[in-house]
């Protein structure tokens, strides 16, 4: 990625807090149009309608995020009647028509679809005319080869692809006059820090990562460099940036509002968040005057009324001030005393310092804004966890993966343009590519072993196997703690009726991980739901396809083309399929997945009962019936063609989970009711029908 600006993983433009449920779904978007429309490029129209196709299939595809569209609706609307020709690019359309719907085409339909895609480019996922790169296809399908380090870590596919593009993340500058590119590795720069023995919090860990670029001062890099990195010290460096005062401020005289509203100003350009600002200015300006109680008391007050507020815009994001805790406040005299240096009461430049003030931390503020991806995205890895301190899971092995001073070298570096054009931008560049963690770091087999070996050694074993299975043993207890703590079966039962509205999205979101879609936590809460109908008697962890982050909640579906929730119980195999799609989307959207599943699973395991359940909010008729019907006939799996008898899919409906978990129904009782009555279904026995008509057609 070039930029000589803060670098951000996705565009503010579209940026949505389900980062890897929008990359999977652009990704099958540009698969479609691929399909759909082969000798299309990604360009503007006229020449390629692959960009407007894009934005209308993404809308369709993400409606509970991209609800209001008026331009776009407009634009539908007005071209109805020609939009065939439109489509068709149609040259006498063109000529007549195009001109006066081109800005509204570029600027709020076409542009906003290559800003949605960068994201993609920025992951390695697609290159830059928006062809689907390996690494792309790897996270599509959530299908990778793992290396023996990978096969190690207790962590799924889309957790090791995700963590290998970030691994592979540099941010490059523009070419010097000799075509030289210097970069940046803001992940390596993650793992260094929280690999070292130090504490960091959550902001200055931000600040760090996000804040360094590949034009970071040689000071800054010296910092990075040592061999004890003092983060208060780092954080000040990369604060310290020049800020241009506006020639109206650089006077002592009490600052006009009319002046005040012109450089101390929100994002939104919000009047009355400049009167809050002003509000501050007035305040701190007496106080620093008169130093007295009544003033300090107005300090306060003024200051908690808006607190967040001024933080972001005066305080780098932190308090601005050491003044205690709220109800708790340093009396006048200790509050003098600890911030005696404080630039803002020691300045004899007052109206100068507080905008330097304001300009720093407004940039500090946008740094924070573009980590939030970052960090999402970090804690999608299943590696970086960020419920407290930043931290490492699995800290202890990693320290085996890793070796700090190679960390500290990498961060920083410089690349030829050919080497720049390999490594990012070029065809099947080495970013696109499915390189593995062993690979990215350069590993060779005697080192592999070397790691597997300390890694085996942590563990108090000497198998490999055997080392992999404690690692996602453990893993599946600290699941279980998590879920005893966070979703305590009276906590599912006030979030299952939530699912039956879809104006509960956000309070579904905020209850559980706003990172995730709503169908992706419904599938995660009905899991957990099982789990107790179950009385806590299966592997939950195991039994979820789903991708979970560092701190154990859902992120995306994991796909892999097995089933929603796959439960290993001694004597039999249960299957969860789980959709929040209404009655009519179901006959489409279900039938075919559902029973594929099905068959493929019980194919597998000829020597089980298996069951699948289909759970919905709300149940079709037909679809009922077509389940109760399938198990009537020999049907064939589509894995291996194997025939299949007697395959049982037994629709519960949302609300009938939600009696099973207040009733206290046992699970066995509805296993044992749902085998009894599927037995009682009469077998289509004779599966050589369809050539008995049509031998007799013949005759």
């Amino acid at each position: 990625m070039v930029t000589d600006s803060i670098f951000n993983l996705m565009n503010t433009n579209g940026r949505r807090n389900d980062v890897l449920n929008a990359l999977k779904i652009y990704l099958e978007v540009l698969e479609e149009i691929k399909s759909e429309y082969p000798t299309e490029s990604w360009n503007s129209y006229p020449e390629s309608i692959a960009q407007y196709v894009f934005y209308v299939k993404a809308l369709e595809k993400s409606k509970d995020v991209f609800k209001v569209h008026k331009k776009f609706d407009s634009f539908s609307e007005s071209i109805s009647d020609d939009f065939q020709q439109f489509i068709d690019k149609d040259n006498d359309w063109i000529d007549s028509s195009f001109l006066d719907y081109k800005k509204v085409l570029d600027e709020s339909i076409e542009q906003r679809s290559r800003h949605y895609t960068s994201n993609l480019v920025k992951m390695g996922f697609t290159d830059s005319d928006r062809n689907i790169t390996e690494a792309g296809y790897s996270y599509l399908r959530g299908s990778v080869s793992k290396d023996l380090i990978e096969q190690l870590l207790p962590l799924d596919s889309i957790n090791i692809i995700l963590l290998r593009q970030l691994l592979k993340l540099k941010i490059f500058s523009h070419p010097d006059e000799n075509g030289n590119r210097k970069y940046y590795s803001p992940v390596l720069m993650a793992f260094m820090l929280l690999l070292s023995d130090m504490n960091i919090d959550l902001a200055t860990f931000e600040l760090i990562v996000q804040g360094l670029s590949p034009y970071s001062s040689d000071e800054i890099k010296s910092l990075v460099y040592s061999e004890k990195i003092n983060t208060e010290e780092l954080e000040n460096k990369i604060k310290d940036i020049t800020i241009e005062i506006p020639c109206e401020l650089q006077n002592n005289e009490e600052i006009d509002f009319d002046v005040f509203k012109k450089y101390f100003k929100s994002s939104k350009n919000s009047v009355t968040t400049s009167k809050k600002y002003f509000k501050f200015y007035k305040a701190l300006l007496s106080f620093k005057t008169s130093r007295n109680e009544a003033d300090y008391n107005a300090l306060i007050l003024c200051y908690e009324e808006n607190s967040e507020l001024l933080k972001k815009a005066f305080g780098y994001g932190k308090t601005i001030f050491k003044m205690g805790n709220k109800g708790n406040r340093y009396n006048l005299d200790r509050f003098l005393s600890e911030n005696a240096d404080h630039t803002l009461l020691k300045t004899n430049k007052y109206n100068e310092e507080f905008y330097r003030v304001f300009a720093i931390s407004k940039w500090i503020d946008g740094i924070r804004e573009y980590s939030d991806t970052t960090i999402r995205l970090l804690n999608a890895t299943g590696v970086f966890k960020f419920s407290n301190l930043p931290e490492l899971s699995y800290r202890e092995i990693l320290t085996s993966v890793f070796d700090i001073e190679t960390l500290k070298n990498s961060i920083f570096g410089e690349m030829t343009d050919s080497e720049f054009c390999s490594y990012e931008n070029s065809e099947n560049c080495y970013f696109s590519r499915n390189t593995s963690i062993c690979q990215i770091l350069d590993l060779n087999p005697g080192d592999v072993e070397t790691i597997v070996n300390k890694v085996t050694d942590i563990l108090g074993t000497s198998d490999y196997e055997q080392a992999q299975k404690m690692l996602q043993d453990k893993k599946s207890i600290d699941f279980v703690m998590h879920v005893s703590e966070k979703y305590p079966k009276e906590k599912i039962l006030e979030i299952l009726p939530l699912f039956s509205d879809r104006k509960n999205d956000s309070k579904i979101k905020t209850a559980v991980n706003d990172s995730a879609s709503v169908p992706t936590i419904y599938e995660y809460i009905i899991g957990i739901a099982w789990y107790y109908i179950s009385d806590q008697k299966f592997d939950l962890y195991r039994s979820l396809n789903l991708t979970l982050d560092a701190n154990f909640e859902p992120v995306i579906h994991a796909g892999g083309g097995e089933g929603d929730i796959i439960i290993n119980y001694e004597d039999l195999v249960v299957m969860l399929e789980v959709t929040l799609m209404n009655k009519q989307a179901q006959k489409r959207g279900e039938w075919e997945p559902v029973l594929r599943h099905s068959l493929n699973l019980k194919a597998d395991n000829k020597n089980k009962d298996i069951i699948t359940f289909f759970i919905a909010d709300e149940l079709d008729y037909n679809t009922i019936n077509i389940w109760r019907a399938v198990a009537a006939v020999p049907l064939e799996s589509t894995n291996n063609h194997d025939k299949v008898d007697g395959v049982v899919i037994m629709p519960f409906t949302n609300l009938e989970i939600i009696n099973f978990l207040k009733e206290n129904v046992n699970i066995y009782t509805i296993i044992e009711e749902t085998k009894i009555s599927f037995e009682e279904i009469p077998k289509i026995t004779d599966t050589q029908w369809r050539e008995k008509v049509m031998e007799k057609i013949s005759n």
